[in-house]
């Protein structure tokens, strides 16, 4: 029988939990650094300037309150698991229902307390942030439009880490909250098939579309900022080819039905690279801060090995 502590970090999806850090760190980063004229060419910054203290703080509650979306995911979906996946904890009996009931509704309240206390993240983002994951978990079996909730999960998630400390939400912190959150959408579009068995081919343009949102508007920024140091620039094209290039790949394995789990396999490669889309994002005010964005792509990698991300 498992601990607890691994039953813990599988009901959390833990392998999931580094794009939840890498999303905290770009819209924090970028709250720190906009400039007040929205058409101005941002300036480079340097990381080291930045008051780490409350990032801290705020990539604690942020995982307290991602854990326990999931853990109450299972606990939703527990009937829907009996049949399908029988192989999760609350099925297999590793666990009790009612214990994965407590521990989602506490790891919630929990994170949803740190970020609105040391972490000083808005009140109102941090609710809403709150609100969308339990309303997904509730209704994501029951309502193919749920999709578009899942993605307003992660844009709630950067709306209220850039928050953090009472900054003031700037417009580019909205943007970019956007493209996470499509991005998740077009995950999301591809992981229903996994569900249902269908096949990849049938997710349609919108998906496709959605993925290579965030790159579609990092161009946009380069014609916008056209005068961006030539550093930057070739930074932001390189990461910007990287995120393409794992978009293309996933999709090609997904759309591979002859390998047993391709769907899976896929949307756990997207779902890493989440990092990347958070990378290209802060390449434009922080590049330094790439580095730490593209090791957590790699560690959620190797903590799929041990945790499935879906």
């Amino acid at each position: 029988m498992p601990s607890i502590v691994s039953l813990a970090l599988t009901l959390s999806r833990a392998s999931n939990l580094p794009t939840v850090w890498t999303n905290c760190l770009a819209a924090w980063t970028i709250n720190q650094s906009v400039e007040k004229i929205v058409g101005q060419t941002p300036a480079w910054h340097d990381p080291f300037l930045f008051d780490w203290g409350v990032l801290g703080w705020v990539l604690i509650g942020a995982s307290f309150v991602y854990s326990g979306g999931c853990v109450l995911n299972d606990a939703f979906d527990q009937n829907f698991d009996r049949q399908f996946n029988p192989h999760r904890p609350i099925p297999s009996g590793q666990i009790k229902a009612s214990r994965v009931w407590a521990m989602g509704i506490l790891f919630i309240l929990f994170g949803g307390g740190i970020m609105v206390g040391p972490a000083s993240t808005s009140v109102w983002w941090t609710g809403l942030l709150i609100g969308a994951v339990c309303l997904y978990d509730w209704c994501h079996k029951k309502w193919v439009g749920s999709v578009w909730i899942m993605g307003s999960c992660r844009s709630f998630l950067w709306l209220a880490a850039g928050s953090a400390a009472g900054a003031e939400t700037m417009n580019q912190v909205i943007v970019g909250s956007l493209c996470v959150g499509g991005y998740v959408v077009g995950i999301s579009l591809f992981a229903r098939k996994e569900t249902k068995r269908q096949d990849a081919h049938q997710s349609g343009s919108l998906a496709t579309l959605l993925l290579f949102s965030p790159c579609l508007v990092i161009l946009s920024l380069l014609v916008l900022w056209n005068h961006l140091d030539p550093t930057r620039a070739f930074l932001l094209n390189l990461s910007g080819l990287f995120l393409g290039w794992v978009i293309v790949k996933a999709i090609m394995m997904m759309k591979n039905t002859r390998i047993p789990g391709s769907i899976g396999q896929g949307v756990s490669m997207l779902l890493a690279g989440i990092c990347s889309v958070d990378a290209l994002a802060v390449s434009l005010f922080a590049p330094a801060l790439m580095a730490p964005c593209y090791l957590a792509q790699f560690s959620a990698q190797i903590l799929q090995k041990k945790f499935a991300a879906t």
